[in-house]
């Protein structure tokens, strides 16, 4: 599988921006953001969708698609049979295109800082989320806000390039690592597993948590 020339360009984007700003660079991609990644982000969702469909069985289950973007990963996880999802994403523009697929059943504009998120305690029983964490992306904070808004016995999986764990400030040195045993030994859930796509291809190796929320 070639790496995309236009993600290239994009992820050239997104690293001479800070992450108060990466909203901007979606919308201007919402459009053409699709045809950007190609098919590139697909085994990061395929890993996503296959863990959902094997813990969160009831289709009726309430699924936040967090980071959506445009909607790739609700559009597989719709054709897997949910049929209760929302899209959360920062970008209005992404959101836009979120509506346009008509499988999402709420949609949530939020920037994503360290303060809470606006959404209620307890409300999904599991969440997706598939390349947010990446350069300039979703703060290690958020994973506390997810065990907040995922009822208990609810799951958390989460893929993302796994070499963004070395070369993102916001995660390497171990801190993303940290901040999840941090929760662990809190109480706020307990790791399920994880798993690599290609430990040999360190460009395009996807790396997906799983954890369930106590």
């Amino acid at each position: 599988m070639a790496f995309p020339e236009g993600l290239s360009s994009l992820q050239t984007e997104f690293s001479v921006v800070n992450k108060e700003k990466i909203c901007n660079v979606y919308d201007n991609h919402a459009t053409d953001f699709d045809e950007i990644v190609g098919t590139f982000t697909g085994e990061g969702q395929n890993m996503t969708i296959n863990a959902l469909n094997e813990l969160v069985p009831i289709k009726s289950s309430r699924i936040l698609d967090f980071a959506a973007c445009t909607g790739l990963l609700g559009v597989k996880a719709h054709r897997s049979g949910y049929t209760n999802i929302d899209a959360f994403d920062g970008s209005q523009n992404c959101i836009e295109e979120c509506k346009k697929r008509d499988i999402y059943t709420n949609f949530i504009v939020e920037f994503v800082t360290d303060a809470p998120l606006s959404i209620a305690s307890d409300t999904y029983d599991g969440i997706i989320c598939s390349g947010g964490f990446s350069l300039n992306h979703l703060p290690i904070s958020v994973l506390s806000e997810w065990t907040r808004i995922v009822k208990p016995g609810g799951y958390v999986i989460s893929a993302f390039r796994n070499k963004w764990k070395d070369v993102e400030p916001m995660y390497n040195e171990g801190k993303f690592d940290n901040k999840l045993q941090q929760l662990e030994k809190e109480g706020k859930l307990t790791f399920v597993r994880k798993e690599l796509s290609d430990p040999e291809n360190y460009e395009k190796c996807y790396i997906m948590y799983i954890h369930q929320i106590l």
